[in-house]
């Protein structure tokens, strides 16, 4: 189930492989940001079956500022060592 913060792969569309935060969930479409193609102030409205949930969830500071999100995805995006 998504819900606000849930970290997603886009399955389908341009921006397909890439990591993105749920901003919001509305009836049918959940809108999404990345930080950097798709900034927090213009997010995009994804079908909800076109997105794979990756069981991590983000805390509102990391979902404050374009560069807070991308910094948490780039974190969760790389390999721990």
């Amino acid at each position: 189930m998504l819900k606000r913060g849930s970290v997603v792969v886009s399955l389908r569309g341009r921006d397909s492989k890439r990591l993105m935060a749920v901003l919001e969930v509305e009836c049918n479409r959940a809108l999404v940001a990345d930080g950097r193609l798709r900034p927090i102030e213009k997010p995009k409205r994804k079908n909800p079956r076109h997105l794979a949930p990756t069981g991590a969830v983000l805390d509102e500071t990391s979902m404050a500022t374009n560069r807070n999100l991308r910094r948490a995805l780039t974190q969760l995006s790389m390999p721990q060592q």
